[in-house]
């Protein structure tokens, strides 16, 4: 059966074929549907799995974790966890669990995610803060990443153009790219160097890396590119690589 809400109401426990709440709703228990539509405030201890798609606008605060073939939201979102083939969210986000897409998950606003994210495809706009891991085939972050673990991607690129400054524990993958692009804008240019940098607690492993503003012990791989405003301990590459005058460089040394 459907379930509509308009105004305020309460959603149950239950299964259902289509939810669609316009208004205020609250929700506990689990609630298995096969589409489910959320317009105004959403709130409650509820977990949903949905078989097709979830999309979700305004206020929406799920404590429990929320399962779908594709999720998208805009407004203010807050989940216990997600998993999803696709996931689109325009606004901010917040998941207290982990954060897993089969395919391909977009976020543009700010992310903030209490535990791990693992997705094919990552692109997340306006900064990244994640206390575990982050795993991806291919990751995009504009804005600044904090990251409490490993950040381990094929491909990465990180552009960073936030002053608070970004950090994590290791870095790895096949391609990686670090850089500042706020540096090179007009703002930079008017009041002088910009204070973002990327600092890594430990080691950049990778096979051609490329970064700039950049702090950490070691950085290893095939090819390697050290940018200007730089800090690295130790460099060692295989086939070649380039330190810039701008940046200090304990030891480069071929491995």
């Amino acid at each position: 059966m459907d379930m509509k809400i308009a105004g305020s109401g309460v959603l149950g426990a239950g299964e259902y074929d289509k939810v669609t709440i316009s208004g205020s709703a609250k929700a506990e228990g689990l609630i298995r549907c096969k589409q489910f539509q959320s317009a105004g405030a959403f709130s409650g201890n509820a977990e949903i799995e949905c078989e097709e798609d979830i999309k979700v606008s305004g206020a929406f605060s799920c404590d429990g974790k929320i399962t779908a073939k594709e999720f998208r939201s805009s407004g203010s979102t807050k989940t216990g966890g997600l998993c999803a083939e696709t996931i689109k969210v325009a606004g901010a986000l917040k998941t207290t669990g982990d954060l897993v897409s089969s395919g391909y998950a977009e976020v543009s606003g700010g992310f903030k995610c209490e535990g791990n994210i693992k997705a094919s495809e990552l692109n997340v706009a306006g900064g990244l803060k994640v206390t575990g891991d982050l795993e991806a085939e291919n990751a995009y972050i504009s804005g600044g990443i904090s990251c409490g673990g490993l950040i381990n991607a094929e491909n990465l690129r990180i552009d960073l153009d936030s002053s608070t400054g970004s950090k994590a524990e290791s870095v790895g993958g096949s391609k990686i790219v670090i850089e500042n692009k706020r540096e090179k804008g007009l703002i930079a240019k008017l009041f002088g160097k910009s204070k973002c940098d990327f600092t890594v607690a430990e080691s950049i492993e990778g096979d051609e890396i490329i970064i700039e503003h950049t702090k950490a012990k070691t950085v290893t791989g095939r090819y390697v590119m050290i940018g200007e405003d730089c800090e690295i301990d130790l460099v060692q590459y295989t086939e070649s690589a380039e330190v810039s005058s701008k940046s200090k460089v304990g030891r480069c040394e071929k491995i």
